[in-house]
């Protein structure tokens, strides 16, 4: 009960932050087509509306750039501009399709690093499914800790950024012990076979 209680206060606190900003009042949300028209926003769901209140700051902050940068924001034509470009940046996903897209990472980790764990295990004369075992739970200790982070994302330019990190790190170096192990592997073969 004091749980339902804290988010229908949070959802006011949105709603009320929405309603009153400025570029609300002066229309620009409405003329940049942002979909921040409050009075048709009939949705009590936090994470949306949370999502929306992330809409409206980055609206903020590219017409404040744009004013300072000398341009008409008075102009539905520049608004009209404007809101295409925050449209694409700020694009609300629902929950479920952050959820979705995290558990997505975490499989791709695990059966990254599952092969590539189990690699070695063909180079050390062992099981390949023991090893690749080992390679499965470092996949999902690694997950662990990345999951929650895009799971938490509420746009689609955000989760792209963080889908992108974790594949320029951890799945890059999962990438990396593989090769490495078919190196060392390809190495061993033609070192034996000479000898």
């Amino acid at each position: 009960m004091e749980k339902k209680k804290e988010n229908l206060g949070k959802i006011n606190d949105i709603k009320a932050d929405l309603y009153s900003r400025a570029n609300t009042m002066n229309g620009k949300y409405k003329a940049a087509q942002l979909g921040l028209d409050l009075m048709n926003i009939k949705n009590n769901d936090l994470f949306f509306l949370e999502t929306l209140k992330m809409k409206a700051d980055l609206a903020d902050k590219i017409i404040n750039e744009a004013e300072v940068q000398g341009e008409n924001t008075a102009d539905p034509n520049i608004m009209k501009k404007l809101g295409e470009k925050i449209n694409a940046l700020g694009k609300p996903i629902h929950k479920n399709e952050s959820i979705m897209t995290a558990i997505f990472v975490s499989l791709q980790l695990v059966i990254y690093y599952g092969i590539a764990i189990g690699i070695w295990g063909i180079f050390f004369r062992q099981n390949f499914l023991t090893f690749s075992i080992y390679g499965l739970i470092t996949g999902l200790l690694i997950s662990f800790f990345i999951v929650p982070i895009i799971a938490r994302q509420r746009t689609r330019g955000r989760i792209r950024d963080m889908v992108d990190a974790v594949s320029i790190t951890w799945g890059n170096i999962g990438m990396f012990i593989g090769v490495l192990g078919v190196v060392a592997l390809v190495i061993k073969f033609i070192f034996l076979k000479i000898s």
